[in-house]
């Protein structure tokens, strides 16, 4: 059974009639490239949510159950002789209490809730999330595809050659040539011409920097500019920006290496060491140093490599 496809049947007329109202979630949808109707989209939501939430409903009654059952295990003493004698022997029958108060009663709705709620609001900012995602990942790549934009234009190449030749170098400029991909998509399969593909990405586009960059492009082509001339003047000043943010990137990357050795290597070391000549003389707890060992270094390790990761420019990664 196709679940998407049924939490339409059922849901669909419902956000239809709401489209309106979840316009910045239909944006989002498009600038993440999921080519999918909003209505759709919390259709599935909806359906995945009530799923979700059905099956830690049973999990919850199944556990209680379990729970209240209560054995009374006093004659399985005698089970070996009851074996070798062949003797008739009875357990005695489970006895079953089971009881929802009023406070537990209240706590289930909400954890059902929660549940719902949970996986619903998962749906629902996951394209903003992968949005995020793909303009963080244009905007590393943006200053090195806007250079080659410019050396194309210096030789001559046409500007909607020179898209062209953008989009299919991938390997080399990310998610700037599946952004260039679409005015080529946009002119050569819709019929578009260049300068109204140009305006279309600008308004789907995730990134700012590349609205940016295409509406003066666009701007420069309307008022009679040379496009190119254009291209080599924002080559430039984008190269200077992206060597102002990897300065401060080394900056920042070096507080934090300060932060890291004091916190993580040193600090922990002077506990360990404390700690343990406190344990020969018996006046510490063993927990204590487990806790630093197996919780605070791992953990803050962890941290430190995603902080790492957020703060690395796009261009920086290998």
């Amino acid at each position: 059974m196709d679940l998407d496809k049924k939490a339409y049947q059922l849901f669909g007329d419902y956000y239809r009639e709401r489209r309106d109202k979840f316009a910045r979630l239909r944006k989002d949808l498009i600038k993440a490239r999921i080519y999918t109707p909003v209505e759709r989209w919390l259709s599935s939501a909806t359906l995945y949510s009530i799923i979700f939430t059905t099956l830690a409903a049973i999990a919850f009654l199944l556990v209680k159950v379990i729970m209240s059952l209560k054995v009374d295990w006093s004659k399985a003493r005698n089970l070996p002789e009851y074996i070798i004698h062949h003797e008739k022997y009875y357990f005695s029958p489970p006895k079953f209490e089971f009881s929802l108060g009023l406070i537990d009663l209240f706590l289930v709705i909400a954890a059902l809730l929660l549940a719902f709620f949970s996986v619903f609001f998962i749906f629902y900012f996951f394209p903003r999330i992968k949005v995020w995602e793909i303009r963080r990942k244009i905007d590393g790549h943006l200053p090195y595809a806007i250079s080659y934009i410019s050396a194309m234009a210096t030789i001559g190449v046409v500007p909607y050659e020179i898209f062209k030749k953008l989009s299919e170098a991938e390997e080399n400029y990310g998610e700037v040539s599946m952004e260039a991909k679409r005015v080529v998509r946009d002119v050569e399969l819709l019929g578009f011409d260049f300068i109204t593909a140009l305006r279309n990405l600008a308004s789907v586009t995730p990134s700012v920097h590349l609205r940016t960059f295409i509406q003066g492009a666009v701007t420069t082509s309307l008022s009679g500019g040379e496009m190119g001339t254009y291209f080599i003047h924002k080559a430039k000043e984008y190269m200077e920006e992206n060597r102002k943010r990897f300065s401060d990137f080394i900056t920042a990357l070096g507080m934090i290496s300060e932060i890291y050795i004091t916190g993580l290597v040193a600090g922990p070391l002077f506990f360990i060491v404390m700690f343990t000549s406190m344990m020969m003389l018996r006046g510490a707890s063993p927990v204590i140093l487990m806790v630093i060992i197996y919780g605070m270094i791992p953990l803050g390790s962890i941290i430190f490599i995603l902080l790492t990761d957020t703060l690395t420019p796009e261009g920086a990664r290998v």
